[in-house]
């Protein structure tokens, strides 16, 4: 590395580049040790370049990834299975990544996956990072980019792992009656040998031997190979050969299950929408959304039932619509393969049928257990723990007071513990005196104030008032706070004059007659 020098006033550094050439270079630097930091990092990039660790500068324009997006589909692209990955390229890398210079890519991709993070899910942008990968990745076997891929230095978003989605056997048995008759045998294709949407539309006549009950799976869609790149021979099961051997008469088309007009489903075609269909006719809901069909007014509400109301805002009979189970057609083949792990069926043979090269994956993405499998282990986890004691109705341990420990609560002392359940009207300053406040008389004579306890509960009643003069005004009708618990109710089955309702209640707790403490409170709530 030579040595910064000064020309004019200003510092100049001399430096070796990509292409090994000796060039000047004047700088912006103040003293001569800028210089030297800045001469060093220099050398250092175009000694990268030198070592074809990092691109070479080019006279001509640099390349743009939307370029660069075009011939790899042109060139490799077109050779996917599936298109999608094209439309999505288009729809979220193209826009602000399309004009940029390769070179700029790296510094803006990282950033743009993050701004998609609250519209995308995290497997969606970890597609978008492997699709840019790939594109840098076949530039990079072309020769038309050298140095790092720029997409290994974004991070990869966190997949959550979710619970896994399929069907039960009786579920099977629902979903499979309500399809109708020229879809039926298609899912129970699905169903009975795992297949993939591409796998089962792309099925032919000359795949099926009955004499042998076997099937060829060796198509995917439009595709001469299935996703794995293999073709494998399955054994028909029993119960779908009658499946199988009417799909081969209803039709005179070379296909196993065609179009009405005899051609190949599109490779997209929307199995899930006929399922949910299914589903919903089967009964197999999360619940029901409600809503109102008339124009502008957009009310809706979910219930659990379909029994139609009328719209609070426009008194119109709402319209109730089914949400059924969240459920994808690919999760037909979760559910084949959870059933036959369930039904005892080695995991070796499972993944013979599901064809994959590893049996990692099978148990992994595909060996659900069922509830049902956990609660038999964790109920053998027996240590004799005794179930816990009865306790009281909840109204009446509101109507009792405190219960344990028995001297619990203020002033637990001043009252025997049989008439601790006074204590709540007017013996502790919570609420007013009453006609019910405890006394200790519980013999029935009267007391200093003319009270008597006539039934010997220690409930004292306070002497019937004395009429007004005549010509008195009338008296106050009682207010809100009193008007139901001192009211004088008659009670059924009950004989005597009317009598203030909390004596009563008090009275009938006293007794053990909850039954009937509870019926007094309903009717005075009803008579608010």
């Amino acid at each position: 590395m030579a040595e910064p020098y000064q020309k004019n006033g200003r510092w100049y550094v001399r430096f070796k580049d990509g292409r090994g050439r000796w060039r000047d270079k004047a700088t912006d630097a103040r003293t001569k040790t800028e210089a030297r930091r800045l001469d060093l990092e220099l050398s250092r990039k175009h000694e990268r370049q030198r070592l074809g660790l990092d691109p070479l500068p080019s006279d001509a324009p640099e390349q743009t990834f939307g370029a660069a997006m075009d011939l790899w589909w042109s060139e490799h692209g077109k050779r996917l299975r599936s298109p999608t990955i094209h439309r999505f390229m288009e729809k979220h890398l193209r826009p602000e990544l399309g004009p940029l210079p390769l070179s700029q890519v790296g510094d803006k991709l990282e950033s743009l996956l993050n701004a998609r993070v609250e519209t995308l899910g995290p497997e969606s942008l970890n597609h978008l990072r492997a699709a840019a990968h790939r594109v840098f990745a076949f530039l990079t076997r072309r020769g038309a980019w050298k140095g790092a891929n720029p997409a290994v230095a974004v991070p990869r978003f966190k997949v959550p792992k979710r619970l896994p989605r399929y069907l039960r056997p009786d579920e099977v048995l629902l979903v499979l009656a309500a399809l109708d008759a020229r879809w039926r045998g298609l899912f129970a294709t699905a169903v009975y040998l795992g297949l993939r949407r591409g796998e089962v539309i792309a099925l032919r006549k000359d795949d099926v031997d009955l004499r042998a009950r076997t099937i060829r799976i060796g198509r995917s869609g439009d595709s001469d190979t299935t996703k794995g790149g293999h073709e494998d021979l399955l054994p028909l099961p029993d119960e779908l050969v009658p499946w199988i051997e009417a799909a081969m008469k209803r039709t005179p088309s070379e296909l196993l299950y065609p179009q009405e007009d005899g051609r190949q489903h599109a490779p997209d075609v929307r199995l899930q929408d006929v399922l949910r269909r299914a589903m919903k006719r089967a009964g197999l809901v999360v619940g029901y959304d409600h809503r109102c069909r008339r124009k502008g007014c957009g009310f809706s509400e979910r219930k659990p039932d379909a029994e139609a109301g009328r719209c609070p805002r426009c008194q119109m009979r709402l319209w109730p619509v089914a949400e059924p189970k969240p459920m994808r057609f690919h999760d037909l083949r979760h559910s084949t393969a959870t059933l036959l792990l369930k039904a005892g069926v080695p995991l070796a043979t499972v993944q013979k049928i599901l064809r994959h090269t590893d049996p990692k994956i099978t148990s992994e993405v595909y060996g659900h257990l069922d509830l049902e499998d956990m609660r038999a282990g964790l109920n053998r986890l027996a240590l004799g723990l005794p179930p816990p004691p009865e306790q009281p109705p909840f109204a009446a341990t509101l109507l009792l007071g405190p219960a344990s420990p028995k001297t619990e609560g203020p002033d637990a002392t001043r009252f025997p513990e049989g008439r601790q359940g006074l204590r709540t009207v007017g013996a502790t300053g919570f609420e007013p005196a009453t006609t019910c406040t405890p006394t200790t008389n519980p013999t029935g004579a009267p007391d200093d104030t003319g009270r008597t306890d006539s039934q010997g509960l220690g409930i004292t009643e306070a002497p019937a008032p004395a009429p007004p003069p005549r010509g008195a005004p009338a008296a106050p009708p009682p207010t809100e706070n009193g008007a139901h618990m001192g009211r004088g109710v008659p009670i059924p089955g009950v004989s005597g004059p009317r009598r203030p309702l909390d004596d009563l209640v008090l009275e009938a707790v006293l007794r053990g007659d909850l039954a009937l403490a509870l019926r007094l409170l309903e009717e005075a709530i009803k008579g608010r």
